[in-house]
């Protein structure tokens, strides 16, 4: 498996063809299952709307709305790992 940079911007991929994003955003995903970070998390996302907005990436008005929670449900992941590291810091300050 290639080394992809996990902090990626939906700007620095769009450049990519739509099947690289597609293979790169399985391989997010697969990390992520294997060890889920929040910063995985956020590439995943990245990832998503990089290929959401690639002007040759058509979907139909259903796909559209199923790409948008994909995305919605990673960004929750991501941002439950910032809660919980939180919720850690607080335990170990007591």
């Amino acid at each position: 498996m290639q080394h992809l940079d996990v902090r990626p911007s939906a700007d620095s991929l769009v450049h990519l063809g739509s099947d690289v994003l597609r293979d790169r955003l399985s391989d997010l995903i697969r990390r992520y299952a294997h060890q889920a970070t929040a910063d995985l998390a956020e590439a995943v996302v990245a990832h998503i709307d990089a290929l959401y907005l690639r002007p040759d990436f058509r979907l139909d008005p259903a796909e559209q709305c199923a790409y948008r929670r994909f995305a919605r449900h990673w960004h929750w992941l991501a941002a439950r790992h910032g809660q919980a590291a939180g919720r850690a810091e607080v335990c170990l300050q007591a």
